[in-house]
Order: structure tokens, then sequence, then C-alpha cells
């Protein structure tokens, strides 16, 4: 999208899954890839291997990755979250009304969707359904290589 057309992104901001807290905004100035995922959805489970690859080969001082658990059994998100290795937060959403917030930009029913924010905190990419890791990258460096 380019950049004029970019609509910024809402205050998303939450508990997070194992605890604490965490926002959108704490991540400004970094490119943010915000994915939502649950545990009873089977395509979110065949792209999170993809996602955890992917935090982990990003340079966590331009790049971060935040997870959006959508109407989810608390251990069950745990459980999914240990099994595959996601080492990034993810803000809890029991009722789905952080995803509902970004319905101008994904349909708030469809998990997993995945929101690339630029450093500005503006909407610059939007994927529905399972994410591939390499195109991801493409995105997500074309995004962080702007100034």
């Amino acid at each position: 999208m380019a950049v004029s057309a970019r609509q910024p992104a809402p205050p998303l901001a939450g508990k997070l899954l194992g605890g604490g807290a965490g926002s959108l905004a704490a991540l400004r100035g970094k490119v943010v890839v915000l994915n939502s995922w649950a545990s009873w959805c089977e395509p979110c489970r065949q792209e999170l291997p993809a996602l955890a690859r992917f935090a982990r080969s990003s340079d966590a001082r331009t790049v971060e990755v935040l997870g959006i658990d959508v109407r989810d059994a608390p251990g069950a998100a745990a459980a999914m979250a240990r099994t595959y290795k996601l080492g990034y937060p993810s803000l809890v959403d029991p009722t789905g009304s952080l995803l509902a917030s970004l319905g101008s930009f994904v349909p708030p029913a469809d998990v997993p969707s995945t929101i690339v924010i630029d450093r500005s905190g503006r909407v610059a990419a939007m994927i529905i359904g399972p994410v591939d890791g390499a195109a991801l990258a493409k995105v997500v460096q074309r995004i962080a290589a702007e100034r």
C-alpha cells in the first residue's frame, strides 16, 4: 500500500497471554507484524511455525511480531503457544473486540489474519488467511527499508 494511502492502526492494548500488558503504542518506531490466531483455528496451526521462525529470525531492533489470541480458552492458548514455541507476545482477546477494532482493515471474523504496521503506526499491508513466511519476509523487508 502506498505510504500516502495508509491509515493509522487502532490503539490496541491489553493483557498478554502469560501475564503482563502490551500495546501497539509501545512498539512505535518498529515494523509490527500483527497476527490474529486461536487454538481452535486449524489454519492458524498451519501458519504458526512460519510466524515463529520469522519472529526468531527478525532483527528485534526494527521488527516485532505481536499476536492477538482471539476468543480462546486461556489454557488451550498457552499450550498452543508452548507447542509452537511462539516466543513473541500475544494480546488476549476473549471477546473478539480487539480483532473487531481492526474491521476496517481485515474482516473481524477472519482468523488468521495478519496486518503489517509501519514505523509510524500506519497499516501498510494486510493478509487474510495463513501467511507464507517467505512472502511475509519480503513484505516486511520492503516496509522496514522505508524512511
